[in-house]
């Protein structure tokens, strides 16, 4: 997978095909924007077909990672994030760009986007099953998707990219 700069960039090195829908969003670092937004998403993923149980849980996703940027990736009173999401038709993409945290908690975050299975074969399940209940939010994000990425530059700027497949209708999950 192409490592990217940008959230836009990312996103344009990992699809390659053509995009139904492309909602480019940047907004404050404040939690009084995540209901309209989480809202906006999924008026239009109903708008592009698709049912309201995948609209629903697209919903979630969006919550859940506007709600951990705001929380762990917004160091000052003027941060700002950015959301892109890409609608297909077989599929859709959300990158959430913020200017990153602290370490302990970029640490937690490439912790909790990691196989939680592969990590406890390694040792350590206390740590494991402690963390795993701080990141909740995340591993809810990961069940309901079927790919998450994340990218951390050098100056901690915290890029995280969750896809969702659009399952035919004797598959829905």
């Amino acid at each position: 997978m192409a490592k990217s700069k940008n959230v836009e960039e990312g996103a344009a090195n990992i699809t390659g095909d053509n995009v139904s829908y492309k909602l480019k969003l940047s907004f404050p670092g404040n939690y009084e924007y995540v209901a309209p937004i989480r809202k906006f998403i999924y008026e239009a993923l109903l708008v592009n077909n698709y049912n309201q149980k995948f609209a629903y849980r697209s919903e979630v996703i969006v919550d859940e990672i506007c709600s951990n940027a705001i929380c762990y990736g917004c160091k000052s009173i003027d941060a700002r994030i950015e959301l892109l999401c890409l609608i297909f038709n077989d599929r859709f993409e959300v990158q959430i760009k913020d200017q990153g945290g602290e370490r302990k908690d970029i640490e937690r975050l490439r912790f909790a986007v990691k196989n939680f299975e592969e990590e406890q074969k390694q040792g350590g399940s206390d740590v494991i099953k402690d963390i795993r209940k701080e990141c909740l939010g995340l591993e809810i994000v990961r069940m309901l998707s079927e790919e998450i990425d994340l990218q951390i530059d050098d100056n901690n700027v915290t890029t995280l990219r969750v896809v969702r497949k659009r399952k035919p209708f004797y598959e829905a999950k």
